[in-house]
């Protein structure tokens, strides 16, 4: 039987335990975004296995506590048509998927909901289509670089 100071220290023990572990459990919303990538491309980083990646740090996902934040994946090969729901990353300030030229198809009009974004580079990669309008709706965005591809029109002002 324990002495009751060993107990209060295996007490104070599992509650920081879970503490931790739902600190670490990446936004249930952000997960979903994350898997929907996952299912929609190929070649991904092969430790993109789980179920919790900021929990599990999957390779150019950067979380700031529970939400996703930065996707930086240039250059890593990946191959795919579908952004999968990638507008229901409201946290993400980042996204680069630079040089990967199997990615390919139409930018979605839904980008325009990632209100916090940053930064969006898509150099060297294979998009095409009109650029969508919405993207002149991120008021935070501060670089865009989208050459190398074969976009029509103008960046929306």
């Amino acid at each position: 039987m324990l002495e009751m100071g060993s107990r209060s220290h295996v007490f104070l023990l599992i509650f920081v335990s879970q503490i931790l572990a739902i600190l670490g459990q990446t936004n249930s919303n952000d997960a979903t975004a994350l898997f929907s990538l996952k299912s929609s491309w190929n070649n991904l980083p092969p430790n993109w296995e789980g179920s919790d990646p900021c929990g599990s740090s999957w390779a150019g996902i950067i979380c700031d506590n529970s939400r996703v934040t930065s996707i930086k994946l240039s250059g890593m090969g990946l191959e795919g048509n579908q952004f999968g729901d990638l507008s229901s990353l409201t946290a993400l300030q980042i996204l680069d998927l630079s040089n990967n030229v199997g990615l390919k198809g139409t930018l979605p009009p839904s980008i325009g909901n990632l209100k916090n974004l940053t930064t969006l580079i898509l150099v060297g990669c294979s998009f095409f289509g009109p650029i969508p309008e919405s993207i002149g709706s991120l008021q935070q965005l501060v670089f865009i670089s989208l050459t190398s591809n074969s976009f029509t029109g103008p960046i929306p002002p």
